[in-house]
C-alpha cells in the first residue's frame, strides 16, 4: 500500500493509529517527537506524514511537515489537532497541509484522509526550494539523498549516480564532514571545482553516521532557513542572543501580521510559540500544554476587558508570566491591570527576549 510516518507524543494514541494503519495494509513508522521522526523517517521515503500539531520538545507538527516536504516534495501531510483555530487553518493552508483532522476523530476519518492524501498530488511542492541533504554512514556511503541534493550532484557533472561522499566532494570528504559539525565549511564538488558549496553536518542520534546539508555559495543566505536549522538541530537559531527559558509561549494578538512576526521571532530565539486571536482558545492551549511559561496578551484585543482576561488566565495558571503588549502610553495601564511585564510596540528582538526572560 504505502509508507506512513506517524508523529504523535501520546503513547496510547500513537499505538492505536499505528496498529490501525498497519491492519489497513500500510507500512508504518512511528515516532514520539519531531526530532525522533527526523531520525527514523529521514531515509524511509514515506508517502504520507501524519503529525500532531502540539508535540513535545522544540518543534511542532507544522515544523516537522515543512522539513520533510523540503526533503520529499511529493509527501502529503495530515495534521492532527485539538485546536483548529483560524490561525492554524490559515497556516496549514499556506504550508500545503493535505488534511486537518480535529480530535477526537474516528479511525475511519484517518483512513479516508490517508487514502485522499495518497490520491492527491502534493500542494505547493514546487513553490519553495528544497533542502540539499544527505545521510551517510561512517564510511561515507549514502543512506539517503534528497531531490535537491541529487540536482546539485547532477549540475556538478560528477558521477551520474553517486553512492559515496567521496564521489561528490573533492579532497578528504569525511574529514571535511567532521569539520562541518561545529560550523559551515567551504567544499568543492568533484565534477566542477570552480563551484563552491557550503556544508554543515550533525551526527545522527542513536546511530553511526551524519546528516549533511549542502548549500551553493550563491544561496548562502539560506543557511538561516528555519527548516535547515531544525534538520541540523540548531535550536537556538541564528540569533546572537537566544532565550534562557525555552518553555513554550502563547501569543494572543489581534493583528495577524504582528502575530506571525511574534511566532517567527520567538521560535528563532529557541522556544515554541502557539498563536491565538481570542482568549477562549488560548485558555484551552494552557490546559493542554502545561509547559507554557509565558502568555503575551494584546492590550487592544482585550478592548477594556484586560483585568478580566488577566484574572481568567491566572485562575487557570497562577504561576504564568503574563506579558502585556501595547503601544506608547499603554504601559502604566497594563501594569495596573495585573500583567507581569509590558512589551511596548514597536519592539525589537532584544526587547522581546528581555520580556520573556525577565
Amino acid at each position: 500500500m504505502a509508507t506512513v510516518l506517524i508523529v504523535e507524543d501520546e503513547d496510547v494514541l500513537r499505538e492505536t493509529l499505528s496498529s490501525f494503519l498497519t491492519r489497513q495494509g500500510h507500512d508504518v513508522i512511528a515516532a514520539a517527537s519531531g526530532y525522533e521522526a527526523l531520525e527514523v523517517g529521514l531515509d524511509a521515503s514515506s508517502d504520507v506524514l501524519v503529525a500532531d500539531w502540539m508535540l513535545k520538545n522544540h518543534i511542532h507538527g507544522l515544523h516537522v511537515s515543512a522539513v520533510f516536504r523540503a526533503l520529499h516534495p511529493q509527501l502529503n501531510t495530515i495534521l492532527i489537532t485539538g485546536f483548529p483555530s483560524r490561525d492554524l487553518l490559515e497556516e496549514s493552508d499556506r504550508c500545503g497541509i493535505a488534511r486537518l483532522l480535529e480530535k477526537p476523530f474516528d479511525l475511519q476519518d484517518l483512513d479516508d484522509a490517508v487514502s485522499s492524501a495518497l490520491a492527491t498530488p502534493s500542494r505547493g511542492a514546487d513553490l519553495s526550494p528544497g533542502i540539499a541533504a544527505i545521510a551517510v554512514d561512517p564510511s561515507g556511503q549514502f543512506q539517503f539523498a534528497s531531490l535537491r541534493a541529487q540536482q546539485l550532484f547532477a549540475a556538478a557533472k560528477g558521477v551520474a549516480t553517486p553512492q559515496r561522499l567521496s564521489e561528490v566532494i573533492a579532497g578528504d570528504a569525511l574529514e571535511q564532514v567532521e569539520s562541518s559539525v561545529t560550523e559551515w565549511v567551504s567544499v568543492r564538488p568533484v565534477g566542477d571545482r570552480a563551484q563552491e558549496w557550503l556544508m554543515r553536518a550533525r551526527p545522527r542520534a542513536g546511530r553511526a553516521g551524519w546528516i549533511v546539508v549542502l548549500c551553493p555559495r550563491e544561496e548562502e543566505q539560506r543557511r538561516s532557513d528555519a527548516r535547515i536549522r531544525i534538520l541540523l538541530d540548531e535550536r537556538g537559531g541564528s540569533l546572537k542572543r537566544t532565550l534562557v527559558d525555552r518553555g513554550p509561549v502563547v501569543v494572543i494578538e489581534r493583528d495577524g501580521v504582528v502575530r506571525r512576526l511574534l511566532v517567527a521571532q520567538i521560535e528563532r530565539a529557541g522556544a515554541l510559540c502557539y498563536p491565538s486571536d481570542d482568549l477562549k482558545s488560548a485558555l484551552r492551549l494552557l490546559v493542554a500544554e502545561p509547559r507554557v511559561r509565558s502568555v503575551m496578551v494584546d492590550f487592544a484585543l482585550a478592548d477594556g476587558a484586560m483585568a478580566s482576561w488577566v484574572a481568567q488566565i491566572r485562575a487557570e495558571r497562577p504561576d504564568i508570566q503574563l506579558i502585556g503588549t501595547g503601544g506608547v502610553g499603554a504601559e502604566s495601564e497594563l501594569l495596573a491591570e495585573g500583567v507581569s511585564r509590558v512589551l511596548r510596540k514597536p519592539w525589537r528582538i532584544n526587547d522581546l527576549i528581555d520580556a520573556l526572560d525577565h
